[in-house]
């Protein structure tokens, strides 16, 4: 395949800004190999009012929260670095079984959440949550696991007080796109970061617009609204 094939296939996946970036990082890691270009869309969905799965649908996967310690997060990609990193943050997971056996997870942050690849922080504005790493084994995936976690993440946010949840999705990723078009997210901001060993540099659509620090520094903050209070970006 030539090198135009290849671009028009990311272009085709990514759309033209998204592939002409990852390219270009692409070609950057080839010279600073501790480089990385992030590419975010950040995204709001609204809190189901309902169950999106049938009650008679997938009985056989149980969905309960996991707390620090808990032998099931020794079958997930988990070390415990990023656990002691989350948990700190006081974030919740909630953890899918089938058969008793872990298939997946999905994570909640309230209040606000740090970022764990490119440094940042998202605050949270009252009614919003933060949801991140939606996981679920591969041969877990053409199940219900998904939909049941998503209908006991919405209950315990529906039990908050919560509205909104909101999440960031890489552009290099149509696939999580898709996935979160289908639970009716409506892209509300994007982030844009290169980030080396020592610096960063973060261009975002809300203030601040432009945060460059080293990474001992202060991180920056950045506050999206959900729809209903966001501008159109």
């Amino acid at each position: 395949m030539t090198a135009i094939a290849k671009f028009a296939g990311l272009v085709r996946a990514f759309g033209a800004p998204n592939a002409a970036l990852y390219v270009f990082g692409r070609a950057l890691r080839t010279v600073f190999p501790r480089v990385n270009v992030y590419r975010y869309y950040i995204v709001a969905q609204p809190v189901a009012p309902a169950d999106l799965l049938p009650a008679r649908r997938g009985k056989s996967i149980e969905v309960r929260e996991l707390t620090r310690g808990d032998p099931a997060f020794a079958a997930l990609p988990l070390d415990e670095r990023v656990l002691d990193f989350r948990f700190a943050q006081d974030a919740l997971c909630l953890g899918a079984f089938q058969d008793g056996r872990p298939i997946g997870c999905l994570w909640l942050a309230f209040g606000a959440y740090e970022e764990d690849e490119v440094r940042c922080v998202f605050g949270l504005p009252a009614g919003v949550a933060w949801d991140f790493d939606v996981y679920l084994r591969p041969d877990a995936r053409l199940g219900f696991g998904f939909l049941r976690l998503w209908d006991a993440a919405n209950a315990e946010l529906r039990g908050r007080g919560v509205g909104w949840s909101m999440s960031r999705i890489s552009g290099f990723n149509p696939g999580s796109m898709a996935s979160h078009a289908r639970l009716k997210a409506t892209r509300v901001g994007s982030l844009t970061a290169l980030k080396g060993p020592r610096r960063q540099l973060v261009l975002s659509s809300c203030p601040p617009r432009v945060s460059f620090g080293r990474h001992d520094g202060e991180l920056p903050r950045f506050r999206f609204q959900p729809p209903e209070k966001s501008a159109p970006t």
